[in-house]
């Protein structure tokens, strides 16, 4: 990568944030990194931009000089229009870790006024459904797939902000594809390190399924954390979040903060990320599992900064349009990432990455 190129980091003061900088600064450190907030004095000690999503005519020289723009200022309850228009009339590459279907789309929707843009917009960035889509590539030659099951367990010990406590609260007890509403069945999977967790269904941001080659697969997707009592008070509030408004769930993802904060103490550092290919019958015909038993944010914080190095590197300079992760990065590149910064890939069913 040349010295001269620039990635700004919306949020970069954030839990998230902070992740993305510390991992481009570590892998890249020949790319100037700025941090971009509304806040007048961010902590880290990089060159700072004011940017507020609520001051649009500020972008453009916000982005005058930026290779790339990673937006990871959550709770993505915003309208992201003027943002991406601003990154087209800049030819600023676009990325978001965004999880939420709604706000995905209306990335996509901003992108298309473009056809003919010499950018890429490159939304949804992170585990899910980012690491996800990438990941599943192993099973698009699998004989006989017809779904993919995807189970995310998180460690109670990271860290945990506003926008991310919005983003987990947000879906609660909203109706899914399947009927069944977000978190009010909860179920128990056994790893292969042993370790029993139970998991809550939850909305996964694909709304025709998961592309593996010329098809699209269903996918159900199951999410939990490592401590039973914190998935027993989400199921409790998948009953009472559907019946507030957007300030009543902030004033609740603010109060749940400290609880949040206490948890921690009693919490484990390990996560799984796991994803069963199964057959026609529902049966499991192979399995692909990310242990994290340390550092387990670094994961969700990884797909945005494969698709900046990507989308600055000299391989990818004339590489324009509306993208999705799987486009950039292969199964096998992030395979190898996750396995060299000491996590587990463990495999049944295909030897892809054996």
């Amino acid at each position: 990568m040349a010295s001269s190129k620039k990635i700004l980091v919306l949020g970069a003061s954030g839990t998230m944030g902070k992740m993305i900088v510390a991992l481009l600064q570590q892998a890249h450190p020949d790319v100037e990194v700025i941090s971009g907030s509304r806040q007048a004095r961010p902590e880290q000690s990089l060159e700072h931009r004011y940017l507020n999503l609520f001051e649009p005519d500020t972008y453009a020289g916000v982005l005058e000089d930026i290779d790339v723009l990673i937006h990871a200022a959550g709770p993505f309850d915003h309208d992201p229009a003027p943002l991406i228009e601003a990154c087209l009339d800049t030819a600023t590459h676009y990325i978001d870790i965004a999880e939420d279907l709604h706000f995905i789309e209306r990335v996509q929707l901003a992108a298309k006024s473009r056809p003919n843009m010499q950018i890429c917009i490159v939304p949804g960035c992170s585990t899910v459904p980012g690491l996800v889509a990438v990941l599943s590539q192993a099973y698009k030659d699998l004989d006989g797939l017809s779904s993919i099951d995807v189970y995310l367990n998180l460690g109670s010990q990271n860290p945990v902000s506003l926008g991310l406590m919005m983003g987990l609260l947000a879906p609660l007890g909203r109706a899914l594809d399947d009927g069944q509403r977000c978190f009010r069945t909860l179920c128990y999977r056994t790893h292969d390190d042993g370790i029993k967790r139970n998991y809550g269904t939850y909305p996964i941001p694909f709304r025709d399924g998961i592309r593996l080659g010329r098809q699209r697969y269903p996918v159900r997707f199951f999410i939990g954390f490592d401590r039973h009592y914190i998935n027993s008070g989400l199921w409790g509030a998948s009953f009472i979040v559907p019946l507030l408004s957007k300030q009543n769930l902030s004033r609740l993802s603010r109060l749940l903060l400290p609880i949040a904060g206490y948890c921690r103490r009693f919490g484990g550092e390990e996560g799984h990320l796991v994803l069963e290919a199964r057959d026609a019958a529902g049966a499991r015909m192979a399995v692909l599992e990310v242990i994290a038993c340390r550092d387990g944010l670094n994961l969700p914080a990884a797909p945005a900064v494969w698709a900046a190095a990507k989308l600055i590197s000299h391989a990818c300079r004339q590489l324009s349009g509306l993208q999705t992760l799987d486009d950039l990065v292969q199964a096998q590149e992030a395979v190898q990432w996750i396995r060299a910064h000491g996590y587990e890939v463990h495999e049944k069913g295909t030897d892809l990455f054996s």
